[in-house]
């Protein structure tokens, strides 16, 4: 059902932007770099016990892995690992990851690296985040496991996120908020009437008026993947009710319990 809430000026400029005063962190080296963020992956290290390894697998630049590491990095014992978009994803990364997150990466998708995502989450509870047009690069295979395909951007402009879903916990209690200019990438779910598929939420492009699902999560085995759409640029990633929204999907796709964030969000980019 089509949504015919109208949106006035006013409450659109009362959604406002978190204004973001930052830092740039160079990440650099011909070995991974240790550091109280994560590390630059260059030479991969095996997992050490207890540690909890959030892979980062993204080819945007740093506005990306700098938003996700201020997030990330605050859960239990993580340590986050980074991969640019020109490396190699070998299945030995992907084996000793607990939560995958993904932007772009076209040097992830190959035959076996697909199958090793499958089964990691579906049997082994491995936990996925899929950012802004991963469904875009991923393939039909892992579009119909996470539940849902890409649709591409139309005009870039202001979007407008609303339609949250208050029964889920990722989105309960958020309202709706603005991204300033940002890719419009949607989705539609491979099966609608899926139960272990829930929408989270939609957006509305505030030129076009053009309606799309933007937030999507499912249940897959003992795994759980999250779809969020938003994020081409960097006024999503200062938007601290979609910050919210990423500390909330890692939380719950990890099973872990959901607790507010204790972290900081400022200067947390640039």
């Amino acid at each position: 059902m089509e949504l015919t809430q109208k949106h006035s000026r006013r409450n659109i400029l009362k959604t406002g932007l978190a204004a973001a005063a930052a830092a740039a962190i160079p990440i650099s080296g011909a070995k991974a770099q240790q550091g109280q963020q994560g590390n630059y992956i260059t030479v991969w290290e095996p997992k050490k016990p207890g540690e909890l390894r959030v892979s980062l697998m993204t080819g945007e630049g740093d506005r990306e892995r700098d938003g996700l590491r201020g997030v990330m990095s605050h859960l239990p014992n993580a340590v986050v690992w980074y991969l640019d978009n020109v490396r190699p994803v070998t299945p030995e990364m992907l084996q000793s990851t607990d939560l995958l997150i993904t932007f772009y990466n076209g040097y992830l998708y190959s035959d076996e690296n697909v199958e090793i995502i499958i089964d990691r989450i579906q049997n082994q509870g491995m936990a996925w985040i899929l950012i802004h047009n991963t469904p875009w690069f991923c393939g039909n295979k892992l579009n119909a496991f996470t539940g849902a395909y890409s649709m591409l951007h139309r005009e870039i402009q202001p979007v407008i996120i609303c339609e949250l879903n208050q029964e889920h916990p990722i989105t309960k209690g958020i309202e709706p908020f603005i991204i300033q200019l940002d890719e419009q990438f949607g989705a539609y779910m491979a099966n609608p009437n899926d139960p272990t598929v829930t929408r989270l939420f939609r957006s509305q492009g505030l030129h076009d008026g053009h309606w799309t699902i933007q937030g999507w999560c499912k249940e897959c085995g003992k795994g759980r993947v999250v779809g969020l759409t938003p994020g081409h640029y960097e006024w999503a990633w200062y938007q601290v009710q979609y910050q919210e929204i990423l500390w909330r999907a890692a939380q719950w796709s990890l099973h872990l319990p959901m607790q507010p964030f204790y972290g900081n969000f400022d200067n947390y980019i640039w």
